[in-house]
């Protein structure tokens, strides 16, 4: 299936799809492992350690066999959680700007549609941060900014096209495109 077909559900009639970009698998997965690496180094080790030096319960003592078991349980029950969601979001999400909007399709269960139209963008910020970096995979994201998404002073936005190849490039792509619609239209 042709990626600019995955958004017919929620085009206009007269909408055409100009560009679809998709975010790098693998740097999802790299930040998403780093998270859960970090985590385990806490979790594990303490779980470990009071399987590992419990002592028979004295009576009103909490068992420190069963707070280890209840730790590796936890950590089990968050890394599975962490990959499931990881897998489930690099599957569905796709991006793209059409003539009239910029769109995100994402999803974990269902399928989510978020759009902005172009003349509403009143602002884009490119994010290139220190996993993309360590990545070596040219990767970062592009944050929408307008009246009804606004960005917050560290640039966050809740309309985001995260890990896509060549952030500064298509930030380029998609600056030129909405500009040039907005001079149109004057």
């Amino acid at each position: 299936m042709e990626l600019a077909n995955l958004f017919q559900p929620i085009l206009d009639d007269d909408e055409q799809v100009v560009k679809v970009l998709r975010p790098l698998k693998s740097r999802a997965w790299f930040g998403n492992i780093i998270a859960l690496i970090l985590f385990s180094l806490v979790i594990l080790p303490a779980g470990i350690l009071m399987i590992i030096f419990h002592e028979p319960v004295n009576a009103g003592e909490e068992d420190m066999l069963g707070i280890g078991v209840m730790l590796l349980v936890f950590w089990l029950v968050i890394s599975l959680a962490i990959i499931i969601s990881v897998s489930l979001w690099c599957n569905k999400t796709v991006y793209a700007w059409t003539n009239k909007r910029v769109l995100i399709r994402t999803g974990y269960i269902g399928i989510d549609y978020k759009s902005l139209d172009l003349n509403m963008v009143g602002a884009l910020s490119v994010n290139v941060n220190i996993a993309d970096k360590l990545l070596h995979k040219n990767t970062g994201s592009i944050a929408f900014g307008s009246m009804a998404s606004p960005m917050t002073t560290q640039n966050v936005s809740k309309f985001v096209f995260m890990y896509v190849a060549d952030p500064y490039q298509v930030y380029k792509d998609v600056k030129v495109y909405i500009d040039q619609k907005k001079n149109n239209e004057k």
